[in-house]
């Protein structure tokens, strides 16, 4: 990050702003994830006995499709359950590291607004 001036310090007050509004968007990403994932654990579990003797549906989109192998259906979930935490710990890494850059910009922005205030 540039050096905060007196000059520049508008831009960096928006650019604080915009960080904090990613963060919370990543933040909602995050959330909805964690709710995919909780989901799919709990449809694991619930057909982790069911046998090809069973019928199974499995939703796409708005349409009901009959699952003709359970265990590839068990693996498909299993794969993505992983997919999602992965994305998800990605996501918590950007969150965290955003996090650290705006506690470093704001500890430079807070004494150049207290000495801009302290002039008017």
């Amino acid at each position: 990050m540039s050096e905060i001036t007196s000059e520049n310090v508008q831009e960096k007050l928006n650019l604080f702003q915009q960080m904090q509004q990613q963060i919370q968007s990543l933040s909602q990403q995050v959330s909805q994830i964690d709710m995919s994932v909780g989901e799919t654990e709990r449809t694991i579990e619930e057909i982790k006995d069911v046998s090809k003797k069973n019928t199974l549906y499995r939703a796409i989109g708005s349409v009901m499709k009959k699952v003709e192998d359970p265990e590839k259906l068990k693996l498909a979930l299993a794969e993505e359950k992983e997919r999602m935490e992965i994305r998800n710990n990605s996501l918590k890494n950007q969150i965290q590291k955003m996090n650290e850059e705006l506690e470093d910009m704001q500890k430079k922005l807070a004494p150049i607004l207290q000495n801009i205030q302290e002039t008017k």
